[in-house]
């Protein structure tokens, strides 16, 4: 899986940066313009590329119980193709991640990752799209499932 990531910050509205972060948040880890999303954090967040900007999601369905989504924060994409989804009207969008995290693991993900965006009950979410790991991946984290995009080995400390 992918349980976190770094994105860039320039292309999204200062606002909404502060929609799900705190300023405190922000200073702590703000390094080189890249900010950090994990989803077991307060309120997980995905950058989602639209057009010429990127903006932030809620990222999946941690654990509100009223909102009638998957109570998970990714999506396999062979349930997808098997329709599994469609009640919600997914759409496959670009997250522009330039690493990704998982069993205290970095790596790279120099052409970012794809997820869904979907909408329900007033609300838009966005799930992390996996399929079946790789060797390297799985040799890196032990986890079967990977995030969908290129997945680099971490050549400098990141």
């Amino acid at each position: 899986m992918c349980a976190g990531l770094g994105f860039y910050i320039a292309k999204i509205n200062q606002e909404e940066i502060e929609d799900f972060y705190s300023k405190k948040e922000i200073e702590q880890q703000l390094d080189d313009k890249i900010l950090m999303t994990y989803f077991w954090q307060q309120r997980p967040c995905l950058p989602i590329e639209e057009k010429d900007k990127v903006h932030l999601y809620d990222w999946g369905n941690r654990d509100d119980k009223q909102l009638k989504m998957p109570k998970t924060g990714w999506c396999r994409l062979e349930s997808l193709q098997a329709g599994k989804w469609d009640w919600l009207n997914p759409v496959q969008v670009h997250v522009p991640a330039l690493k990704g995290y998982e069993k205290k693991k970095w790596f790279l993900t120099p052409q970012g990752l794809e997820a869904v965006l979907v909408k329900h009950q007033g609300q838009k979410r966005a799930y992390l799209l996996t399929q079946p790991s790789s060797r390297f991946y799985e040799k890196l984290t032990g986890h079967d499932r990977m995030p969908i995009g290129k997945i680099e080995r971490v050549k400098s400390k990141v």
